[in-house]
């Protein structure tokens, strides 16, 4: 089975949990008046073959990857992509804290298949920046000008500046330098990379409890440290949301399948907060206050 675009000069194909790539897709679309597809939507095909002349790949930066960022979906969902060796594709990967190699990633994963990222973007979306930003709209349709505004925060700006370039080169098909680590950069990288993975590999390990597993396998096993507190009123939302279909209702309450992405949305927009656990142990409830329910289960 094979999967294709819209038939439009450009299309984005996004992933999103917490509603922070769905709202900067949202933007990209529409100043640049193309369509949006989810990923997870497209995944069952066995070949996804877009259509135009353009292509944008929109998802997080995720740290459970041990490989600079890239989740797991995105990583299969460029695996499956064909017919882009004469596209023009750009990536834009949120991220609320350092965002890594992960642009430089999707470009490798990219020209595995032939392709090649023309242009690569990081989005600044941590919580102070979000909330900054819902200020400053607040302010606009009160009528107040925020520029002069005393003690705004620069990134809030910085993001806004950073969506106008984007649907600027998008638009005019622009090259663009990738926003990733230089190859100085990487080789500095290098001794707190050797320091950092096997801390990550301990940790999923623990997760997942499995020994002898790679990495990337063990990520989709480490739902099984999800668990439900007796506030669950059985609603559903976990398993509605779920971008891959990894849970489902049984005996009033979620069980995971253990094909997880590590994307917490169960978590994020559980209505009662009943889901913890170990996996989401450093990890505070969050979505983006633009995105509703309702957009996550569509």
């Amino acid at each position: 089975m094979t999967s294709k675009g819209t038939g439009m000069g450009t299309v984005i194909y996004y992933f999103t949990s917490t509603g922070n790539s769905l709202v900067s897709a949202r933007r990209i679309a529409a100043g640049t008046g193309v369509a949006l597809i989810s990923i997870p939507s497209v995944m069952a095909a066995d070949t996804i073959r877009p259509e135009g002349d353009a292509v944008g790949i929109v998802c997080p930066v995720y740290y459970a990857s041990n490989e600079g960022g890239v989740p797991l979906i995105i990583k299969r969902f460029i695996g499956k992509l064909e017919g882009i060796g004469e596209k023009y594709i750009f990536a834009v990967c949120t991220s609320g804290y350092t965002p890594g190699e992960t642009i430089g990633n999707i470009d490798t994963y990219l020209r595995a298949r032939g392709g090649r990222l023309s242009a690569g973007f990081i989005l600044n979306m941590s919580r102070e920046t979000l909330g900054q930003a819902l200020k400053d709209k607040a302010d606009r349709i009160r009528g107040r000008e925020t520029a002069a505004r005393t003690g705004a925060d620069p990134a809030a700006g910085e993001y806004e500046s950073k969506m106008e370039t984007i649907i600027e080169t998008v638009r005019e098909r622009r090259e663009a330098k990738l926003q990733t680590r230089s190859t100085w950069g990487r080789i500095l990288n290098a001794p707190l990379r050797a320091l950092t993975k096997p801390i990550f590999s301990a940790r999923y390990r623990h997760l997942s409890g499995t020994k002898g597993l790679a990495f990337e396998e063990m990520i989709p096993l480490a739902d099984r440290s999800f668990q439900v507190r007796d506030t669950c009123a059985g609603c559903g939302t976990c398993a509605k949301v779920c971008p891959v279909g990894n849970i489902e209702m049984a005996e009033g309450g979620p069980r995971w399948r253990h094909r997880c992405e590590t994307c917490y949305a169960c978590y994020q927009w559980c209505p009662h907060e009943a889901i913890y656990g170990e996996i989401v142990k450093y990890n505070d409830r969050y979505h983006h206050p633009d995105v509703t329910l309702a957009d996550m289960m569509r």
